[in-house]
């Protein structure tokens, strides 16, 4: 069977700010096209029928309605990426007829943006398991430690992407297919044990949650697991059991390799 090579489409007012993960893209065999003036890109995505298209609301009428109908109905099988300006509010409940739509709002870091490329260009029906990409969501109102969380991570080859507000954290899941979730339990507005329910309801055993917490009681910890969670984590965490844990959920062993750890892992609250 002959594979035929994927294709990203940017929309975008500004094609310069896109420069760096375009290029990106091409060293991995990805098609990749790009246009600042909505006619044009409605041509391109006609002659490419892209996977993903990546679009910017300052490209005239991009954030509108109006556009993205035309392109879903032109590309009915793409997944698209709105990159809204800061201070904007996703509208999931307007935009449910026209997923899949992934929302972000300015700013967006070029490495989260290409994970999210990335992720989207992964289909469940892929003949590569291979192909999907190791995406881990990480949840947490402490920035620093978020932060800390996330370089661990990225370190040892996966893919991060953070979140210090758990409600939008909650809008990104579905749109990031991420393989495991890292969840801070106190958090002000929905805390981690409300996220982790609804995630249950939502994705039963599917989605493994490890649950963090500086200061947990017993009865949290027992909360936690009811949820759910596989792991329940008190913090400072250690680096090594943060990466062993997402070996064991995950099933990636990252490029830094760590020999004879030695660590034993207790996982609790299984899921059935």
């Amino acid at each position: 069977m002959i594979e035929h090579p994927m294709h990203v489409l940017f929309g975008e007012s500004d094609p310069e700010r896109s420069t760096v993960i375009r290029e990106h893209l091409r060293r991995r065999g990805i098609g990749v096209a790009a246009s600042s003036a909505s006619r044009d890109l409605m041509t391109l995505a006609r002659r490419q029928c892209p996977d993903v298209i990546v679009l910017d609301e300052g490209l005239e009428v991009a954030g509108e309605p109006m556009l993205v109908d035309l392109l879903r109905n032109q590309c009915p099988q793409a997944r698209i990426i709105l990159l809204l300006p800061p201070g904007s509010h996703p509208d999931r409940e307007n935009q449910r007829h026209l997923e899949p739509v992934c929302s972000l709002v300015a700013p967006v870091s070029e490495d989260i943006l290409e994970t999210v490329i990335t992720s989207a260009l992964w289909r469940p029906d892929s003949d590569s398991p291979s192909a999907r990409p190791s995406v881990i969501l990480c949840v947490d109102d402490d920035v620093l430690f978020l932060n800390s969380l996330m370089r661990i991570l990225r370190s040892h080859g996966y893919a991060v992407i953070g979140y210090d507000d758990p409600e939008k954290a909650l809008e990104a899941i579905p749109l990031h297919h991420p393989s495991m979730i890292f969840l801070d339990v106190r958090m002000p507005g929905m805390n981690g044990l409300d996220l982790a329910s609804e995630l249950r309801t939502e994705y039963g055993a599917s989605l493994p949650l490890v649950l963090l917490s500086g200061n947990a009681s017993d009865q949290e910890i027992a909360d936690g697991y009811k949820t759910g969670a596989r792991y329940y984590l008190t913090k400072p965490c250690d680096p090594g059991q943060v990466l062993e844990i997402a070996e064991v959920l995950v099933g990636k062993v990252g490029p830094q390799e760590r020999e004879g750890s030695g660590t034993q892992l207790e996982e609790r609250g299984r899921t059935r």
